[in-house]
């Protein structure tokens, strides 16, 4: 793929043709990010919590013996789309209280999920129990946006995201949560970086002041070449998301 780890189609479709989703450019950019974090391995079996419209999901089951998605809605349009895979499951469930038993996965991929839930401290420690021992977690979270303006509209745009949850997060706040509850942070870096936040905060603060829909699945697509271009900046460079790998430690 030219731009990341993402499904082919830009646009995917349920059976009547209606689009039922489309990879925000802020996916785009993290994908490749998120897959080298995770180091997937053909023996791997990976969930993927809160796994939304499952474009993750699929990627990843494509790379490992098998990948789970869990999220609230259902997936099986989307399953229908993609095609019925031993590799690939997806299961309607609450993140906070997964339905496996200990130490099932060898790796967690929790993508944009942390700020969603009401208890991001019941999460993790449900994240630490399925997994194996010094199995990965990877996750991202937002941080603060680069422009001013949208950083006063936080309280509202975390509504309009429906955050339930502390919406975004610092460095500091994340890590030490992590560590809380018994994760080591081996690597960190943000994504996207300065150029892809930059647009992607100029294509919000746009839509919030026209009243338009914040997420667009036919707009995003113009936006993907900045994904290719963003990966050249410093992974220190401050953006809108930090992405974060932890290992599970006893």
């Amino acid at each position: 793929m030219a731009f990341g780890y993402l499904p082919r189609r830009v646009l995917w479709k349920d059976i009547a043709g209606k689009v039922i989703g489309c990879p925000s450019l802020i996916r785009r950019v993290q994908a490749p990010i998120l897959m080298k974090m995770l180091e997937i391995k053909e023996k791997d079996t990976i969930l993927d919590a809160g796994c939304g419209s499952g474009y993750f999901t699929y990627e990843i089951a494509r790379r490992c013996k098998m990948c789970i998605g869990v999220d609230w809605i259902s997936n099986r349009e989307l399953l229908f789309v993609m095609g019925k895979s031993s590799k690939l499951a997806y299961v309607n469930g609450d993140v906070q209280k997964l339905p496996f038993k200990d130490g099932t996965f060898d790796k967690i991929l929790l993508s944009s999920v942390l700020q969603m839930v009401e208890d991001d401290g019941k999460l993790l420690e449900e994240c630490h129990r399925v997994l194996k021992g010094n199995g990965l977690l990877v996750l991202s979270v937002p941080t603060d946006y680069l422009f001013a303006s949208l950083n006063r509209l936080k309280k509202e745009l975390r509504g309009k995201f429906g955050a339930r949850g502390k919406g975004y997060y610092s460095n500091d706040e994340v890590s030490q949560l992590l560590q809380g509850k018994g994760f080591q942070v081996l690597d960190w870096e943000y994504g996207p970086k300065r150029l892809a936040s930059i647009i992607y905060e100029s294509h919000l603060l746009f839509c919030y002041r026209l009243g338009l829909p914040l997420h667009n699945p036919y707009f995003f697509p113009l936006l993907y070449p900045i994904a290719y271009f963003d990966r050249f900046g410093d992974k220190r460079q401050k953006g809108t998301e930090l992405i974060l790998k932890a290992r599970k430690v006893d």
